[in-house]
């Protein structure tokens, strides 16, 4: 029996792309991260409804704080209170500082239309003396997708 490269070529070809086309990344909770929300669903903001017309709505009372002076070495914090003043359930998928000295924490369930919560800024000026401005970035189901918030003040040395 002669060996056929005409042949075989195309059957291992074929072969190989069925096999390597149906990996697919299973979902979920994989060895004990917690699970987090679909990033489709801040890309696509009617995922919840179904209703291109009726969209969650992210209003902030304000969306910058100045804390003023404060000693170096304090921690200061700031509560950006929300509303969801849309027509479809908000869901706050992510919320990201720029920097290391300023931890976000945010409400993680669905907030319904009508609903507020807030979001709290901790801002940590331990060996940061001077000037600063540092932005918080909010990720949800709205349109636009993100809000950013800022904080900003001057760290005086003791």
């Amino acid at each position: 029996m002669k060996f056929d490269l005409r042949f075989w070529v195309p059957v291992v070809l074929a072969v190989f792309l069925s096999v390597t086309s149906c990996r697919q990344e299973s979902g979920g909770d994989k060895a004990g991260k917690e699970p987090s929300l679909s990033g489709d669903l801040v890309k696509n903001p009617n995922t919840l409804t179904g209703n291109e017309e009726k969209l969650p709505e992210l209003t902030f009372e304000t969306t910058r704080h100045d804390f003023g002076k404060i000693k170096e070495g304090e921690e200061v914090s700031f509560e950006f209170r929300l509303t969801n003043t849309g027509e479809a359930p908000l869901i706050i998928s992510e919320v990201k500082a720029t920097c290391g000295c300023t931890t976000p924490h945010w409400p993680k369930g669905i907030i319904k239309p009508g609903e507020s919560d807030v979001i709290k800024v901790v801002y940590d000026s331990r060996g940061r003396p001077g000037e600063f401005s540092k932005g918080v970035v909010v990720s949800a189901n709205t349109y636009p997708n993100q809000t950013v918030l800022t904080v900003s003040g001057v760290v005086f040395k003791n």
